[in-house]
């Protein structure tokens, strides 16, 4: 008898969206300031305010309320400081547009 028996690695994941969105508001690349809003069915929960140049994030608001359909807000936190450098680093100021073409110039 293999006591050694491997699990499987074969599955997969279904992605269902929940209706909950982030945006990027507002970028200045000058300040090296970003906005970032958590939203759900067009309420905002929760605001940040990534200043790179400081090193500072200002927060208001949070996504307790939301349960499981959402990450943390400290998840959250995070991903707005690497996309904010991601923006500011790349010359992004408008991140809408930026996604909207790079979604428009995929080649299949």
């Amino acid at each position: 008898m293999n006591d050694n028996i491997d699990k499987s690695k074969v599955g997969y994941t279904i992605f269902k969206p929940t209706g909950v969105r982030h945006e990027y508001p507002h970028v200045d690349l000058f300040k090296q300031h970003v906005n970032c809003i958590v939203l759900y069915k067009d309420k905002t929960y929760m605001t940040v305010i990534v200043d790179l140049k400081n090193n500072t994030v200002q927060v208001t608001g949070d996504v307790d309320e939301l349960g499981d359909l959402t990450i943390s807000g400290d998840s959250y936190i995070d991903m707005f400081k690497g996309h904010a450098k991601f923006f500011i680093n790349n010359n992004i100021s408008d991140p809408k547009k930026y996604y909207d073409e790079l979604i428009n110039n995929q080649s299949y």
